[in-house]
């Protein structure tokens, strides 16, 4: 076992990553299954620490209980990677159609591949997410919240009867069809195809909380400036005192530079940070940023 991959499980040793997120990186570092559940078995004979056994253990039995998940999640990053080789306008629109791609090959999986396409996994992920967010005591039943990047509208359906609205908005056609079809019937949720490049569907001052779940690191494929751009959209379309709660900032693997930018970015549009970088779930490695709009 290479040496990137021995760092993901010391990682999941140690608690820092789960037994999912871990398998996903691997599968990723092999790229095939019967590669990585062969070097799984070695390291397992080879390991002498009982930390990285129980590891290993944990992984090899995730694998073996999701073959099929873990082929999917290999088969959707060949996706990833085609797509990074295609002619586009620009990454916004690369993204829209890869969105889309992945959500025909699994809705759980397109919006977070360590559910490996079990919807049971997802609905973990997800509760655990409102959970965080209820302790920063962001929702309320008189909250409107945006959510950017809403995917295929799990958190507007998780998060109906938790506020007085929820707007769910993302750039990809069919994960809007799809989340329309999840939230059926939720009176409260409204999902809305949008541009990506800014929020100017939305009056000033319209939101009490926004949220970007795993969103925020497609502005940064697309450019700094895009980042910037919502950084200062979201102050605005938030009322005074409004959250802004971002989960993972980027994909870059630097969470020293994370927190750096978002030092910056807050500044820059008048946020207070209250959390930045903070390490607050378990079934996914996802970092807390949250701001609040002075008051």
């Amino acid at each position: 076992m290479d040496a990137s991959a021995a760092r993901v499980l010391r990682r999941c040793a140690r608690g820092e990553l789960s037994p999912e997120v871990a398998l996903v990186r691997l599968l990723i570092a092999y790229g095939d299954v019967d590669a990585l559940r062969s070097a799984l078995a070695a390291a397992g004979r080879a390991a002498r620490d009982a930390g990285m056994r129980g590891a290993l253990e944990r992984v090899r039995n995730l694998l073996a209980s999701n073959s099929a998940g873990s082929a999917l999640v290999l088969a959707m990053l060949a996706r990833e990677r085609a797509a990074a080789g295609e002619e586009a306008a620009d990454e916004v629109e690369r993204c829209r159609d890869l969105f889309d791609q992945w959500v025909g090959d699994s809705p759980e999986a397109s919006v977070a591949l360590y559910s490996l396409g079990d919807p049971g996994l997802l609905d973990a992920a997800t509760r655990e997410v409102v959970v965080l967010l209820e302790r920063l005591v962001v929702l309320g039943p008189e909250r409107h919240v945006l959510e950017i990047g809403c995917g295929i509208g799990r958190f507007e359906r998780a998060l109906a009867g938790c506020v007085a609205a929820i707007t769910g908005i993302d750039i990809a056609p069919q994960m809007i069809e799809t989340a329309r079809q999840r939230c059926a019937g939720l009176p409260t949720v409204r999902l809305i195809e949008t541009s990506g490049r800014d929020l100017s569907p939305f009056a000033s001052g319209s939101f009490d909380t926004v949220l970007a779940i795993d969103a925020m690191p497609y502005l940064y494929r697309a450019g700094m400036a895009l980042v910037v751009t919502h950084f200062a959209e979201v102050a605005r379309v938030l009322r005074a005192g409004g959250d802004f709660v971002i989960l993972n900032l980027s994909y870059r693997g630097d969470l020293k530079l994370d927190r750096q930018d978002a030092h910056q970015l807050a500044a820059a549009a008048g946020f207070a940070i209250l959390r930045n970088g903070t390490r607050d779930l378990e079934l996914w490695d996802g970092a807390t940023f949250h701001l609040r709009k002075a008051g």
